[in-house]
């Protein structure tokens, strides 16, 4: 991580004790008005955002999960950076540099059970589409986890949720059978949801159905599918648990230390 500091073209003299500020996800329309003409990263200094956005990414995905709301966002942004997305980058790195101690610790509880915590924040970016968090863990910290922006517009934060469940169903399937393989016994899988609304739904399928929400009913069956056929449970847990409601926001303060510490 120190080596990521260093290959950075500007030097990194200050510390941030948050990955990013409450305006990650805000960019500037292109065509506004007082856009200034090199508002743009110049090809060299574009070249240099990618180059530590990949090594960024691979931190992300192994000892520093911390990253990978603010490394997913900055990712979609490589096509053509501008300043606001190289500040972002510079406050992620101040970020890195002041929690270099910083490790991943991982404990097993539960030997035949996996948990996944999985949630969604509604409308959070420009273009009205959600983020989904996700973490997989078997007792402390998160085996897997990953933070994906959404594809699709949605109408509530019910169908954000159960978009966000659809998102990870692959992976939480494949961790699973994955485990077993190794010749270890699931006894259970369970998914945690802190919208009530999002479990009747996935659980219930047309049952809890309406009007409102027949036109999602393709993901919320095929969930309702492994359900039935016991492969996954799905179970409430509130909000003020859901720890990994720190990949789908920028979060600040206790609240982004208390859950950075799950």
């Amino acid at each position: 991580m120190a080596k990521i500091i260093e290959d950075f073209p500007e030097k990194i003299d200050k510390i941030a004790t948050t990955p990013g500020s409450d305006n990650l996800f805000k960019i500037r329309d292109p065509d506004g008005p007082n856009l200034l003409e090199d508002f743009y990263l110049p090809e060299p200094q574009a070249q240099a955002f990618h180059h530590t956005l990949a090594q960024l990414l691979f931190a992300s995905q192994r000892p520093r999960r911390d990253l990978q709301p603010y490394v997913s966002f900055l990712s979609k942004r490589v096509k053509r950076p501008d300043r606001d997305d190289w500040g972002k980058m510079k406050r992620l790195l101040q970020y890195v540099k002041g929690t270099l101690h910083v490790k991943l610790t991982l404990e097993i509880d539960d030997k035949g059970g996996i948990h996944w915590l999985i949630d969604s924040s509604h409308q959070c970016h420009d273009d009205c589409k959600g983020q989904t968090g996700a973490a997989m863990t078997m007792g402390k910290g998160a085996i897997l986890s990953g933070s994906l922006g959404q594809k699709s517009n949605t109408k509530s934060s019910t169908e954000t949720e159960i978009i966000g469940v659809d998102q990870y169903l692959p992976t939480v399937l494949w961790s699973k059978y994955f485990i077993e393989a190794q010749g270890y016994t699931i006894d259970h899988t369970i998914i945690h949801q802190d919208n009530e609304s999002t479990i009747r739904l996935l659980v219930n399928g047309p049952l809890s159905s309406s009007k409102r929400t027949k036109h999602i009913k393709a993901k919320y069956y095929l969930v309702k599918d492994y359900c039935d056929r016991k492969e996954i449970k799905i179970s409430h847990l509130p909000t003020e648990k859901m720890w990994i409601d720190m990949h789908t926001k920028p979060k600040q303060g206790t609240p982004f230390r208390r859950d950075r510490a799950k």
